[in-house]
């Protein structure tokens, strides 16, 4: 298997033809030729006018990777959510992965009008949930996870939504690793979401769809990654257009430096969407996997499906 991280450049894509102006809803582009899929980051602070500008993409589907709760703690009047069915996606086990796609009703407080007026449907996925959260905790030393415990029964006791058991994994055991094995981390433990996502993608009715999570660039950039691949593009191309993210988000670099190294205390590296990263994510699938074919019939996404989501992203 060739390399990838040591391929040759070729010409990419850029923020002048993909990119979607809407001031306050920054890293907003298109993904796919014929506008079937949007990315951005979180549209929690969109203004009114902005929200019209949005709406005139016809967004029927939000694939939100944030958790009920990261969605609910988020700041921000959340104007784009009115006529909005907001749900969260319910994760089954490995042996049901082909049982019909389960949601469970998230209220928002204040709610939103009727369903019967509602015109969009926002999914949440909560991206780390327990196995992945063990399958990082087994990285640390005993004396590590025991000092890990007794920040998570502080953080039970405050209720402040596992701050310190966070920001403590995150200098012992994520830092030291880096974005990189973060992203193959999504991708293996967090692979279900990741296949219910892009069964949703495969429905002509989702469409078009908006991708999105707090910025934009990591959750939201590994399953536009693995749609990409799918749609044929180059292993190049999908790395340069994950850092687009680096222009798409220079507008509020410092809230993106304050919600990630300042709340959880990564390291500075993780702010940034750099072509290496995804380069090295990207090899990762081909050493293991072969192919992103593989990868995502081993998620539970079979040829058909796969078939099923081309057409459906590729039909006029």
């Amino acid at each position: 298997m060739a390399d990838v991280t040591k391929s040759i450049p070729v010409s990419g894509p850029n923020m002048e033809e993909l990119g979607i102006p809407i001031a306050t809803l920054p890293n907003l582009r298109r993904v796919d030729s014929t506008s079937k899929i949007f990315r951005s980051s979180r549209q929690d602070l969109v203004s009114p006018e902005d929200c019209k500008k949005l709406n005139q993409l016809g967004i029927r589907t939000i694939l939100d990777f944030r958790s009920p709760s990261e969605y609910k703690l988020a700041s921000g009047n959340k104007l784009f959510d009115a006529n909005t069915e907001i749900v969260s996606t319910l994760v089954p086990s490995k042996k049901n992965r082909d049982s019909p796609i389960r949601t469970k009703k998230v209220t928002v407080n204040p709610p939103g009008p009727e369903y019967e007026s509602r015109v969009k449907r926002r999914y949440l996925f909560d991206f780390f949930q327990l196995n992945y959260i063990k399958a990082v905790f087994v990285r640390a030393t005993w004396y590590q996870q025991l000092i890990s415990l007794l920040y998570l029964i502080v953080d039970l006791i405050m209720r402040n939504h596992f701050k310190y058991f966070v920001r403590y994994f995150g200098v012992t055991v994520l830092n030291p690793a880096g974005l990189g094995q973060q992203y193959i981390d999504i991708l293996e433990y967090s692979s279900t979401q990741i296949q219910i996502a892009l069964r949703l993608l495969s429905e002509p009715e989702n469409l078009p769809a908006l991708i999105s999570c707090a910025h934009g660039k990591d959750r939201t950039g590994i399953v536009v990654a693995l749609v990409q691949l799918l749609l044929g593009k180059s292993t190049d191309y999908v790395a340069e257009e994950y850092a687009l993210s680096e222009i798409g988000l220079q507008g509020i670099r410092q809230r993106v430096e304050v919600e990630i190294i300042d709340r959880f205390h990564f390291d500075e590296s993780f702010t940034h969407a750099r072509k290496e990263t995804m380069l090295t994510t990207l090899q990762y699938i081909y050493d293991t996997y072969g192919s992103v074919e593989s990868y995502l019939e081993y998620i539970g996404l079979g040829k058909e499906d796969q078939e099923k989501l081309k057409q459906a992203l590729e039909a006029e």
